[in-house]
């Protein structure tokens, strides 16, 4: 082989052993934080939003499954978009809406983000939907959620 191979290949490795250690470290972060919804709002006179994330040990595709059959048993709310391979939904009830991401961070690793706009009232939303929606998901795979401070 001749020394620009050797080069190429010894860039190429460094590169995967990089990215592979940013990536595991990463994996190790987001075990750190699990079963934690974090919570971020703004609301204003024109409306505003609430958003909730939470990490936990459960596959990916079947927190997705079990996210769109816990949905589909209220009436109430009408699932607007489904696309599993992005890990997507939308969802709207009544005048509310609502949207969820579900991003697989390992193979039994789970990221889900819930966002929703809120009305232009500046009351305080005591049971937030994102966060309910999320509660419930946490509860199905028998793991306990608990929502931090903000």
């Amino acid at each position: 082989m001749c020394p620009n191979r050797w080069s190429a290949a010894f860039v190429v490795a460094l590169f995967l052993l990089v990215t592979t250690s940013v990536q595991a470290q990463w994996v190790l972060a987001a075990r750190a934080a699990r079963n934690e919804i974090n919570r971020m709002t703004q609301r204003s006179g024109g409306g505003g939003y609430d958003v909730a994330t939470v990490v936990i040990d459960a596959d990916p595709s079947k927190v997705y499954d079990k996210t769109i059959e816990l949905l589909k048993t209220h009436p109430e709310v009408k699932i607007t978009k489904e696309d599993k391979q992005t890990g997507t939904i939308e969802m709207q009830k009544g005048k509310k809406v609502a949207g969820f991401q579900i991003y697989a961070l390992g193979d039994k690793i789970t990221q889900m983000v819930v966002a929703s706009g809120v009305d232009k009232s500046k009351e305080p939303d005591q049971t937030s939907m994102v966060v309910e929606s999320i509660i419930h998901v946490c509860t199905e795979f028998n793991v306990t959620c608990t929502v931090q401070p903000h």
